[in-house]
């Protein structure tokens, strides 16, 4: 297939890029190409911004994988601009409705979660277009992600502190429960969406829970350190202090039935993070 990805650059793209290329899909990077990257052999690089559109691509591709949609002008753009038979966008698990209610389903009403802020606002403006647009697609909203080479400062903060015997602040109790996805799962779901060409919604994430606290203790547990545990209780929920850890002390999990029943299946959590500690975050810190 004739694949376009618009972004590529860093984290879920070039793991996208690398499951495409192993089944020998061909594939057209459209970037910046502000971030160096050594593409495979026979993929082409097409360096733009997508703000200023996309003219000078004159193919047309058999799907389009949009990694980095953040306002539904970006949506339009693509979608009036591009010809294409199929469109994958990496939405998230963020642009649902703030709820007390969990696990998250797609049925779940998208709107507004302060938490997220513009992030939330902007992605639920890419859902809406898509939506009204009348085309083929599908849209995978994954929860956190994990994963080697993360350009978020999660996994690589803990382990930081953790190796440094620097205190980690929780925000509030530390109890909420949350949810994670490697990022080479998500690569692997995008994969079998846009060979088997699936339409609909779909939540992309593991299937285990864990709170806060609990994911430091695991994660120390890795490391062979005893965790040094404070909380803030002036940073709860949406007031969480990013500088001080990188979770909310809010509920995050949803349903992935929808993409087990076509047989995909998740990492575990805790076999995940040991894999990716041993063969990459332990030789970065």
């Amino acid at each position: 297939m004739k694949i376009f990805i618009i972004g590529g650059s860093q984290f879920i793209g070039p793991q996208i890029i690398k499951e495409l290329d192993k089944k020998g899909h061909l594939i057209t990077v459209f970037n910046r190409g502000k971030i160096k990257n050594k593409f495979g052999k026979g993929i082409v690089f097409i360096k733009g911004d997508r703000d200023q559109g996309f003219l000078t691509v004159r193919d047309k591709f058999d799907v389009v994988i949009d990694t980095c949609a953040y306002n539904g002008g970006q949506t339009k753009k693509a979608l009036n601009q591009l010809r294409f038979d199929y469109y994958i966008h990496i939405g998230t698990a963020a642009s649902y409705k703030k709820t007390e209610k969990f696990p998250v389903t797609e049925e779940f009403v998208l709107g507004k979660w302060p938490l997220w802020g513009d992030y939330n606002r902007g992605k639920n403006e890419c859902e809406l277009v898509l939506k009204k647009s009348g085309i083929k697609y599908a849209s995978i909203r994954p929860v956190y992600i994990f994963g080697p080479k993360n350009h978020c400062n999660r996994e690589y903060f803990i382990y930081s502190h953790l190796k440094k015997r620097k205190p980690l602040i929780l925000p509030g109790n530390g109890q909420a429960i949350i949810q994670f996805v490697f990022v080479y799962d998500v690569a692997k779901i995008v994969l079998f969406l846009a060979e088997k060409r699936k339409t609909g919604i779909f939540n992309c994430c593991g299937d285990d829970l864990i709170t806060l606290q609990g994911l430091v203790e695991e994660m120390a547990k890795i490391v062979g350190i005893n965790p040094i545990l404070k909380f803030n209780f002036k940073t709860d929920g949406d007031k969480f202090n990013p500088e001080e850890f990188p979770f909310a002390n809010e509920n995050f999990f949803c349903i992935n039935k929808k993409l087990k029943d076509f047989g995909l299946k998740f990492t575990p959590l805790l076999q995940g993070l040991r894999n990716d500690y041993r063969h990459y975050y332990k030789k970065v810190i």
